[in-house]
């Protein structure tokens, strides 16, 4: 490939778990039947919740902080009291359950992202706060609608659980693939497999190409989202993020007052190999998908609407034009280049 567009200027439940603790250090045997959850009347499970949450902003412990967890699977919100009585809830994301992709579909993100759910590229979690001051059973309606709205989640077979944790900046959370991953979780029990960091970032040499849309914006939504978050934040400096393929890329930086986002998506002027991929019905994919053609620039172009595009569509967008347009499937890595 030939260069890279140089921008110009101007334009993480713990040891006391309880039930929890026992779902994720027992795991089934394959050649175990699964039990099945039996269903409860939603009444009753929505006066769990609001107890559940009641019970972490009551029970106050010294240097603790109380966790309350609803899961329905592997499906789970979860929220923690803050030390200044702030609950920080988080509903489980792809990043570390991949399987999870048949679950959150782009309307089902779109239903939390409405309802004041935003990705954190921390753990690819979504997250919301909420003030001590609401009601718990407030908070639980938001919670249960949630898991419904945004997971698909059972209303009669959701569980509930409360815990208290060491208060420190990042609690331990489950690893990886495993149950519940990406849940604070301090069990003894799961000590060898739990993240003590403040981020997750996937192995990159154990990436493997992907068949899907849905599978590559699983596995790479949130590093590319926080990419085009950076730009936001950092609008006034002269920033850029490459998000490159081996047979394609799209750049990206940031335009002031406002602050949109500027992105380019390679062209065959730009290198000449790519006439081989940009068919006419690859190009149409590329207008589909918001581009203009060259002219501004010499590559294919768009601008954001800060207004209207949030960090996570914007994402979305580019891995759309990578699978799509580029044919790019997953591997190698993706390869993010900033001009730091």
């Amino acid at each position: 490939m030939k260069r890279q567009f140089v921008f110009r200027e101007g334009p993480r439940v713990v040891a006391a778990l309880g039930v929890i603790a026992m779902l994720l250090a027992t795991p089934a045997r394959a050649d175990e039947p699964k039990a099945e959850a039996a269903h409860t009347d939603p009444a009753a499970i929505h006066s769990r919740v609001a107890a559940a949450i009641a019970n972490i902003l009551q029970l106050v412990r010294p240097n603790q902080d109380g966790v309350a967890t609803v899961w329905d699977g592997n499906k789970f919100v979860q929220c923690r009291r803050m030390v200044d009585g702030v609950l920080r809830c988080e509903g489980a994301g792809r990043l570390m359950q991949p399987t999870l992709a048949s679950a959150l579909t782009s309307e089902r993100i779109a239903a939390l992202a409405s309802a004041g759910w935003h990705l954190d590229p921390t753990f690819g979690n979504y997250v919301q706060s909420f003030s001590d001051k609401l009601p718990a059973d407030q908070i639980g309606d938001q919670v249960l609608a949630a898991l419904v709205a945004g997971y698909d989640a059972d209303p009669g077979k959701v569980e509930v659980g409360t815990a208290w944790i060491d208060r420190v900046a990042c609690p331990p959370r489950a690893g990886f693939s495993q149950n519940l991953a990406g849940s604070i979780n301090n069990s003894p029990a799961m000590t060898d497999v739990v993240i003590t960091g403040c981020n997750f970032v996937a192995d990159a040499e154990a990436v493997a190409p992907v068949t899907t849309l849905d599978a590559l914006v699983a596995r790479d939504e949130v590093r590319v989202t926080g990419e085009i978050g950076r730009l936001r934040v950092n609008a006034a400096s002269k920033v850029f993020a490459v998000f490159g393929t081996g047979i394609g890329y799209v750049q990206c930086a940031p335009e002031t007052d406002p602050v949109d986002i500027y992105c380019e998506a390679q062209s065959a002027a730009e290198w000449p190999a790519l006439a081989a991929v940009l068919t006419p019905e690859h190009v149409t994919r590329l207008h589909a998908l918001g581009f203009a053609d060259p002219g501004r620039a010499p590559n294919y172009w768009q601008v954001y609407d800060a207004t209207k595009d949030d960090d996570g569509t914007i994402a979305r967008n580019i891995l759309t034009t990578l699978f799509d347009v580029y044919g790019y499937r997953g591997a190698p890595a993706l390869q993010v280049t900033t001009e730091q």
